[in-house]
């Protein structure tokens, strides 16, 4: 015999109970947070870093202490779970990249993965994590492609990009007098892409191109090539490359550009705070650069930098700040939705504001860009520079609407397309 609720309640009491049920369900869901669903019971998070190839000066143990820092900033949990710290080294090797990412975020359960410096790096991690859906932080990738044709709905790119770097490189220097530019390029993608863009901006904000030449990575000597941009009649020489290959460009450029008198001025998209530190202002002075961070950029900054400075003995990189800044915010995600689920994650990322030491006037783009401020600078004269890493002066900072990429331009097909905002 079927069980029957009638003589509990009748049928038009029972229908109301329902009802009262399933509006008082719908209430719950939309104000309370959502129930702990922390996977594994902690916050797993995966730290892939360049500890021993060209980038380590940049990310390395710098990327890991910036990483410890913000886990002990929030007590070591979140959302009452433990956070575990896990990284590797990549190696610049995409494969290795590859084999990181499949492993993390389908054998290990990470919940989230930062750093991931180099463009290519960064776009094989975010195919791998595509169907997985975790959250993966790019703090310093120089493709735009992360928020454009190959944006993913969980992958942030958080720092810099090339199209910010080069339009407030290009289109300031331009709009300041310099209008004719020479390009001398390291012989790869990452060179001969910049190359096309930044002259790109140039052109538009009126200047021209006067030349190029090419180098092949780890060229020690650039004297020749260097001599010829000088003659060229440029007025801006344009290094476009990065890590020893820019050092040893500046050190070959110095007596070149001394004869100059200032008149020819020396810019480099892609370079660090510790590309100068190894140059010292004495070689490096009035070279022009642009960052998304810079240690003495407010007190706030300087504050969290010497918390840093205590513990690696130098300044950080805008990655390494990056790294912070970026966990930073996806623990209070976490701790907002009670969740690890990476779209969850993401969503709440969006709806809360991004305050911290590092990046200001930010904001979190549906195209997975944050967007801040950065900044136009230039490397101090010896007798300018008053302590240790006090290398660099602002001169202007750019609004992040006015730098990155819009929205609408990015092909992006996350992206609503009546959206028309930047």
């Amino acid at each position: 015999m079927p069980l029957s609720i009638e003589p509990i309640m009748s049928n038009k009491r029972f229908s109301f109970y329902v009802l009262a049920v399933a509006l008082a369900a719908s209430l719950m869901g939309a104000w309370a947070p959502a129930q702990a669903v922390i996977s594994d019971d902690e916050i797993r998070v995966g730290l892939m870093v360049d500890m021993n190839s060209i980038y380590s000066h940049i990310t390395g143990q710098g990327s890991v202490v910036a990483a410890q820092m913000a886990i002990e900033d929030v007590g070591g949990k979140v959302a009452g779970k433990p956070i575990r710290l896990i990284h590797a080294d990549h190696a610049n090797s995409v494969e290795r990249a590859r084999e990181l990412a499949q492993d993390w975020l389908y054998a290990q359960g990470v919940d989230v993965i930062a750093d991931v410096a180099s463009s290519p790096l960064a776009l094989a991690v975010q195919e791998v994590n595509r169907k997985r859906g975790a959250v993966v932080f790019y703090n310093g990738v120089m493709s735009s492609e992360i928020t454009g044709a190959k944006c993913a709905p969980t992958g942030i790119h958080w720092m810099y990009d090339g199209y910010a770097y080069n339009t407030v490189i290009g289109r300031e220097l331009t709009r300041a007098g310099g209008r004719k530019w020479f390009f001398v390029t390291v012989d790869n993608a990452f060179g001969i892409n910049v190359e096309a863009s930044l002259a790109a901006i140039v052109r538009t904000a009126g200047g021209e191109v006067v030349g190029s030449l090419r180098h092949p990575m780890g060229e020690r000597y650039m004297f020749a090539k260097l001599r010829q941009a000088s003659e060229s009649g440029a007025q801006v020489i344009a290094l476009v490359n990065a890590g020893q290959d820019l050092i040893d460009a500046v050190r070959d450029s110095f007596d070149l550009l001394k004869v100059s008198k200032g008149q020819i001025v020396l810019a480099a998209p892609a370079s660090a705070l510790n590309d100068v530190h190894t140059m010292r202002p004495q070689l490096a002075q009035g070279l022009r650069l642009s960052h998304s961070f810079y240690w003495n950029q407010d007190d706030e900054a300087r504050a969290w930098s010497k918390r840093f400075h205590e513990r690696m003995g130098a300044m950080p990189s805008d990655l390494q700040a990056g790294v912070y800044s970026s966990l930073m915010h996806y623990f209070k995600a976490v701790a907002a939705t009670g969740s690890d689920d990476g779209l969850t994650v993401v969503r709440k990322m969006r709806e809360i504001p991004i305050r911290d030491p590092i990046v200001r006037n930010a904001r979190l783009r549906e195209d997975g860009r944050m967007v801040h401020d950065i900044y136009l600078l230039q490397v101090k004269k010896p007798a300018e520079v008053t302590e240790p890493w006090d290398y660099l002066k602002i001169l202007r900072t750019v609004p992040g609407d006015e730098a990155f990429r819009p929205i609408a331009e990015g092909g992006c097909p996350l992206v609503r397309t009546s959206r028309s905002a930047p």
